[in-house]
C-alpha cells in the first residue's frame, strides 16, 4: 500500500491548544431545566404543519355528522305558542288595604303586625299546591270537553308558575306577582286553558282568603285569654312588690337615698377633720407636760387659770430678786423654791385633771359620733343596694306588662279588622294581565319555539374543528418519533453535528435478509429477521467524486457532509479522531449513505479514508458503489488473506478505499469479538488517517457494540419522522455500558428545506463561540 500521507484537521487559530469541544463538555453545558417542558410556538406550528390533514379530515368527518344531526333535528321540532296571565297574590302595600278596611290612624301600625298565616306567603309552597292535583283535577275534568285527550300530566308538562323578581343592589328580588304560562302548538287551547286555570285560581284565592281570615280570627280568640291572664299576672306583683317595698315613686326614693348618703358623707369628713385637730392639741399638751411646762398648757385656757399663773410667775420674779441678794442654800431661796414647786405641782395636777381630760372626752364624743356616721353609711348603702334589686324587678315588671298591654291592644284592633274583612268578601288575588299570547308587528302570534339552526351549526364547525385539532395533537402523540432534531437534541442531550436534508436523488429500495439472525443480546434461542433497505445511488460523473455515487445530488446535501466533518473535528476534544462507527437504533435510518457520503467528504479534502462495511448480517456499501463482494471484512478475519487482496478503491476516488463485507459468516459475533478483528482494527488506523465503519443496526445486535468499544467515536443516525425515541434512548443506554463514546447525534432525512441547521450543527453554535472567546481571552492574557 502507499505510505500513509500527513494530514493535520482544522483547528482555529490558538496559542497551540485546542478548545474542548467534547460531548461530554456538551452535556455539562447542556441546561439543566429540561426545555421539553416549556410551551414552544414553534413546535405547535410544526405540529399543525404536520397533522394538518389529519385535522382537517377530522374537522370535516365531525362537521358533517353534527351539521346533519342538526339539520335533522331542527325539521323534527314542532312550532309552538306561550301564552301567559299574571295575578297579584298579595295587596301591593299592607297599610293601604287595612286603610281602606279600617279608615282610622292605627291602620298603618296595625298593617305591621306579623301574625302566622294571615300576611306571610311561602311562594315555593303556594306554587306546589297550584300545581297539585287536587287543584288542577276540576280544571281537567272540563277541559275534556273540548280536549278529550287532556291529562294531568300532559296539562302540567306544558304549564309553568313562576313568581315574577327584579333585580335590586345586584340581587334578586321577589314579587307579589304570580306569572302563569302555558305552550301548546294551537293558540285556540291556550286561551281555553289559561282561562279555566285563571278562573279556577280566583275562586281558590278566594276561599283560602275566607279560611285563613276565620283562622286568624280564631288564632286571635284562643291568644286573647292568655294575654288578659298575663296582664293581670304582672299587675298584681307590680302591686306586691309596691307594698312589700314600700314604693310609690321608685325615682324619687332613689334620688332622696342619694341625697342622704351625700350628706352622711359630708358630716363625716367634717368630724374627722375636727377629730384630727383635737388629736394633734392633745399630743401637744403632752409634749408641755413631759417638758414640765404647765404654764404653757394653762395659757390656752384663757383666764381659768390667770391667779395660780400670776401666783408661779410672781414667786418667780421673787426668786430672782434673792437669788440676787442671797445664796442658793439660804433659807429665804430655798423657802420661795419649794413654794414655785408646790405651785407648779398644782398647775400640772389642773392640766392633767382638767384641761387634759376635758380634751380627751372630746376626743372620745367625736370618735363615738364617727362610727355612728361610718354605721349610719353601712345601713343606707345596704338600703341602696336592695332598692336597686327591687328597682330592677320593677322595671322588669313595668316593661313586660306594657309589651303585654300592647299586644293585648293589637290583638283586639286585629280581630275587628279581620271580621271587617270577611264581612268585605273581596277576592284576594288580583288578575293583573289577562291571558294572552304576544302579537308581532303584523298581528302575529309570537312563536315559543326558537329555531338556532345557523349559531348551532356555527358552533359545531367550531367545536369539530377544537376536536380537530386535539386529534390531531393526539396522533402527534402517539406518533413516538422525532420531528426536529433541536426535538433531538432535547431529548438525547446530544449534540446534533449533522443534519442531512431529504433528497429525492437518493433513491432507496428494500432488499430483504437472506436468512434469519440471531441476536447476541437476547436468549441464544430466539432469532430475529431484519429487512432494511439499502440504498443506491445513480452513477453519474461529478469532480472529484466517484461518478457511480454522486451524481446530481443536492448542493444542500453535499454541503451537510462538509459541515458534518467539521463538526467531528470540533468535538474531538484535543484529539485526531482515527476511528468512526456510525451506527442508527433501526434499520433503514440512512446510516449506511451517512457513512458512504462522510468517507467520500474526508477523501475529497486530502485524508486518506477507509470505508468499513462491518456489517456481516445485512452488507450493502457494495452495492451503493458497485463493487463485488468476493473478499472482505469476514473473509480477512477468518482466513490469512492478504489486506491489499481485500481492500479495494473506491471508483474514480484515489483516497477513499473500501473494505467490504464480504461473504457473509454463520456467526458475525465470533468474527467480531475475535482478537483478530482488534488486530484488523489496529493495522487500519496505523494505515489511513480515518477509518469509517458502517455497522448493523444498534437495537437487540452486540455488533455495532462490539466495534464502538475499540473505536476512537461513535456517531449514531437517526430518521427524522422515522425512528422511534424510546429506541434512541435505549441505544444510547447500552452504549454508555459498552463504554463507547457517542460523539453526537446525525438528524437524517430533515424535509425542512429552510431549516435553520443545515451549515452549523444543531447546539454547537453557542458552545463553538464561547470556547473561541475564552480562547482568545486567554490568548490576550
Amino acid at each position: 500500500m502507499d505510505s500513509r500521507q500527513d494530514y493535520q484537521p482544522f483547528t482555529p487559530k490558538s496559542n497551540g491548544q485546542r478548545p474542548d469541544f467534547s460531548a461530554q463538555n456538551y452535556r455539562d453545558t447542556f441546561p439543566q431545566e429540561t426545555e421539553e417542558e416549556k410551551l414552544d410556538l414553534s413546535w405547535l406550528a410544526g405540529v399543525l404543519r404536520r397533522r394538518f390533514p389529519v385535522m382537517a379530515a377530522a374537522t370535516i368527518a365531525l362537521s358533517a355528522l353534527a351539521g346533519t344531526a342538526i339539520v335533522i333535528t331542527s325539521k323534527t321540532i314542532t312550532i309552538e305558542y306561550e301564552g301567559s296571565f299574571s295575578l297579584l297574590v298579595e295587596p301591593a302595600t299592607a297599610e293601604g288595604l287595612l286603610s281602606k278596611q279600617l279608615d282610622n290612624t292605627v291602620a298603618a301600625d296595625l298593617a305591621k303586625i306579623n301574625i302566622e298565616g294571615i300576611s306571610l306567603v311561602d311562594y315555593e309552597t303556594q306554587i306546589r299546591i297550584l300545581r297539585s292535583p287536587k287543584m288542577m283535577d276540576p280544571v281537567v275534568k272540563e277541559l275534556r270537553t273540548w280536549y278529550p285527550k287532556m291529562t294531568y300530566s300532559l296539562l302540567m308538562s306544558k304549564l309553568s308558575i313562576s313568581r315574577i323578581s327584579y333585580a335590586k343592589d345586584g340581587k334578586q328580588q321577589g314579587t307579589k306577582i304570580l306569572e302563569v304560562r302555558y305552550k301548546d302548538s294551537e293558540p285556540k287551547k291556550i286561551y281555553a286553558v289559561l282561562d279555566k286555570v285563571s278562573k279556577a285560581y280566583l275562586e281558590y284565592s278566594l276561599q283560602q282568603r275566607l279560611t285563613g281570615i276565620n283562622q286568624g280570627i280564631k288564632f286571635i280568640d284562643m291568644e286573647m285569654p292568655k294575654l288578659r291572664e298575663r296582664v293581670e299576672v304582672l299587675q298584681l306583683q307590680v302591686q306586691r312588690l309596691r307594698q312589700q317595698s314600700n314604693l310609690f315613686d321608685p325615682q324619687l326614693e332613689g334620688k332622696s337615698l342619694s341625697e342622704q348618703v351625700q350628706s352622711l358623707r359630708g358630716q363625716q369628713v367634717e368630724i374627722r377633720v375636727q377629730l384630727k385637730g383635737m388629736r394633734n392639741l392633745y399630743q401637744s399638751y403632752e409634749k408641755l407636760l413631759e417638758e414640765n411646762n404647765p404654764q404653757g398648757l394653762l395659757v390656752t385656757q384663757g383666764q381659768a387659770y390667770a391667779g395660780l399663773l400670776g401666783q408661779i410667775q410672781k414667786v418667780d420674779s421673787d426668786l430672782s430678786y434673792k437669788l440676787a441678794q442671797y445664796r442658793e442654800d439660804s433659807l429665804p431661796v430655798l423657802a420661795l423654791r419649794k413654794s414655785r414647786e408646790q405651785l407648779i405641782l398644782t398647775a400640772n395636777q389642773q392640766a392633767r385633771e382638767v384641761v387634759m381630760g376635758n380634751l380627751e372626752t372630746q376626743i372620745k364624743e367625736f370618735e363615738a359620733r364617727d362610727l355612728e356616721m361610718t354605721a349610719l353609711q353601712k345601713d343606707l348603702n345596704q338600703k341602696i343596694r336592695n332598692f336597686s334589686v327591687t328597682t330592677r324587678q320593677y322595671d322588669n315588671l313595668q316593661r313586660e306588662l306594657q309589651v303585654v298591654t300592647k299586644s293585648l291592644s293589637d290583638f283586639l284592633a286585629k280581630r275587628e279588622a279581620l271580621r271587617i274583612d270577611a264581612a268585605q268578601q273581596q277576592i284576594p288575588w288580583v288578575l293583573i294581565n289577562p291571558p294572552e299570547i304576544p302579537l308581532d308587528k303584523l298581528g302575529n302570534f309570537v312563536t315559543a319555539t326558537v329555531k338556532q339552526t345557523k349559531k348551532q351549526l356555527a358552533l359545531a364547525v367550531i367545536l369539530s374543528g377544537l376536536l380537530g385539532i386535539a386529534v390531531g395533537l393526539l396522533v402527534e402523540v402517539l406518533n413516538n418519533v422525532f420531528h426536529t432534531p433541536e426535538s433531538l437534541r432535547i431529548a438525547t442531550r446530544l449534540p446534533v453535528i449533522g443534519v442531512i436534508p431529504f433528497t429525492k436523488k437518493v433513491k432507496r429500495k428494500r432488499v430483504p435478509r437472506p436468512r434469519k439472525l440471531t441476536s447476541a443480546r437476547s436468549n441464544s434461542k430466539s432469532k430475529v429477521q431484519v429487512v432494511e433497505p439499502i440504498e443506491v445511488i445513480p452513477t453519474a460523473p461529478m469532480e472529484g467524486f466517484a461518478k457511480s455515487i454522486f451524481s446530481d445530488l443536492d448542493y444542500q446535501f453535499l454541503e451537510a457532509f462538509r459541515s458534518l466533518y467539521t463538526n467531528i473535528h470540533l468535538l474531538s476534544a484535543g484529539r485526531t479522531i482515527r476511528s468512526l462507527l456510525i451506527g442508527s437504533a433501526s434499520a433503514g435510518d440512512g446510516k449506511s449513505t451517512v457513512a458512504l457520503h462522510l468517507a467520500a467528504t474526508a477523501a475529497a479534502i486530502g485524508q486518506r479514508v477507509l470505508l468499513v462495511d462491518a456489517d456481516l448480517r445485512c452488507p450493502q456499501l457494495h452495492a451503493k458503489l458497485g463493487l463485488p463482494n468476493v473478499r472482505g471484512l469476514g473473509d480477512a478475519i477468518s482466513t490469512d488473506i492478504s489486506l491489499n487482496d481485500a481492500i479495494q478503491r473506491a471508483p474514480n476516488q484515489e483516497n477513499l478505499f473500501v473494505l467490504t463485507a464480504g461473504q457473509i459468516p454463520p456467526d458475525p459475533i465470533k468474527l467480531l469479538s475475535s482478537k483478530k478483528m482488534q488486530y484488523l482494527m489496529e493495522q487500519f488506523q496505523a494505515f489511513f488517517d480515518l477509518v469509517i465503519y458502517d455497522s448493523p443496526p444498534l437495537t437487540g445486535l452486540a455488533d455495532a457494540h462490539l466495534i464502538a468499544a475499540h473505536t476512537d467515536a461513535t456517531i449514531m443516525v437517526v430518521q427524522i419522522a422515522k425512528t422511534d425515541r424510546s429506541q434512541v434512548r435505549k441505544v444510547l443506554e447500552e452504549l454508555k455500558i459498552s463504554g463507547a463514546s457517542v460523539l453526537g447525534i446525525v438528524a437524517n432525512g430533515c424535509k425542512d428545506s429552510n431549516h435553520s441547521y443545515r451549515q452549523r450543527s444543531v447546539g454547537l453554535d453557542t458552545l463553538y463561540d464561547q470556547k473561541l472567546s475564552a480562547l482568545g481571552t486567554k490568548n490576550q492574557n
